[in-house]
């Protein structure tokens, strides 16, 4: 029988995850301030674009293979593993920042790479360690405070390194990053204990045909794309409307920190009301957002985008508790390959909805695009709502 100090609190791991994810967070907007300024991006969009692009690939091609490894062997190596990715793309950041050239842009790219695995694997296995920990009754509310925690590191990452990297110069952001790290490792070897579960081996086709896994995984995908559809297209509406670099990074922030207070009220919600009315009521709210953040007002936009962001988050904290009872439709759960498949969806709907807000508001304005989404969102709402 396993002693109870040889086991890890649920706690300690919602905890230790929210940290992890909080530095993932902060590590991947950390360079956004500082990107123009590069040697190596020498300010081309085309160069940022790859960067970004390089993060969500090595997402993509990792989650797969951290489910799996998951479920063999449990969460804790994994997850521990992870702090080896964010030391080595802060440690290839902090040498890129005064690096030009093709050597300065390799070593970014190895940097984001890193960090895009590092993400793979705190997201799925730290997800599928409070998944474990946590029973049912309770796990919303624990996904809901241990995703707060992404909204802290989205707020702080941009404004806390332009400010160190205006004041000690752009290397400085990754020493402190580097410290931060410090603390996250010692936080996941010390308090996430040996996992005394049996191995599973369970296929992802056998997850993804599980009890309401396509609905799932599109809400996720849903959820994620509605925090991204605005990145693209309402900076270039706010600065038509006289908003300043400031005022724009502002308003992102303030949809950011909308998104931490919803994240722990969403799972409290699911636990109360059930999944589907809280991702009706998510649903309703995104859809006033985006109904207003393409008027031609700046008070009404910027809050549009806040709405937006509280909304979204309700969206996403019932598809994690979801996401954990499809895991347990298996026997014993499949807490690695079912947040992997949550990753991969959430990585998706990051990826596709800046390309078609692009697209919508080329062809048809920021108020097309914004009342397309807006119209989307609504539909989801009314499906959701008659859903049992």
């Amino acid at each position: 029988m396993t002693r109870q100090e040889d086991s890890t609190r649920p706690t300690a791991a919602a905890t230790v995850v929210a940290i992890a994810l909080a530095l993932d967070m902060f590590l991947y907007g950390a360079i956004i301030p500082i990107l123009p300024e590069l040697p190596a991006v020498d300010g081309s969009a085309m160069l940022s674009g790859v960067l970004f692009a390089v993060y969500a690939a090595a997402q993509l091609v990792t989650v797969a293979f951290v489910g799996r490894a998951v479920d063999r062997i449990g969460p804790r190596r994994p997850f521990q593993a992870g702090i080896l990715g964010v030391a080595a793309a802060t440690l290839l950041f902090g040498v890129a920042t005064t690096v030009p050239g093709t050597a300065g842009l390799v070593l970014l790219i190895l940097g984001r790479a890193a960090q895009g695995v590092a993400a793979a694997i705190s997201w799925t296995a730290g997800l599928a360690l409070v998944a474990a920990v946590y029973p049912a009754e309770r796990r919303g509310q624990a996904m809901g405070l241990t995703l707060s925690a992404v909204g802290i590191g989205v707020l702080l990452g941009p404004a806390v390194s332009g400010q160190l990297a205006g004041w000690l110069g752009p290397a400085a952001p990754f020493h402190l990053i580097a410290v931060f790290a410090v603390g996250d490792a010692i936080a996941r070897f010390l308090l996430i204990k040996v996992d005394h579960r049996p191995p599973v081996e369970v296929p992802f086709r056998t997850v993804a045909r599980g009890p309401r896994a396509g609905l799932l995984i599109t809400l996720t995908a849903i959820g994620a794309a509605a925090l991204a559809y605005l990145e693209p297209v309402l900076p270039l509406h706010l600065d038509d409307l006289g908003v300043g670099a400031g005022g724009i990074g502002s308003a992102f922030a303030g949809a950011a920190l909308a998104g931490v207070l919803s994240s722990p009220l969403g799972g409290g919600l699911t636990d109360r009301l059930g999944p589907n009315r809280v991702v009706a009521i998510g649903a309703f709210i995104v859809a006033a957002g985006f109904a207003l953040a393409g008027r031609d007002s700046t008070a009404l936009a910027v809050t549009g985008l806040i709405v937006v962001g509280f909304g979204a988050q309700l969206l996403l904290a019932p598809t994690l508790v979801l996401i954990g009872r499809l895991a347990e439709h298996q026997r014993p759960p499949a807490y690695g390959v079912a947040y992997a498949l949550y990753n991969l969806a959430y990585t998706a709907g990051l990826t596709v909805a800046p390309l078609a807000a692009g697209l919508l508001g080329g062809l048809a304005g920021i108020t097309g695009a914004t009342v397309g989404a807006a119209i989307a969102a609504g539909a989801l709402a009314v499906v959701m709502s008659g859903r049992r």
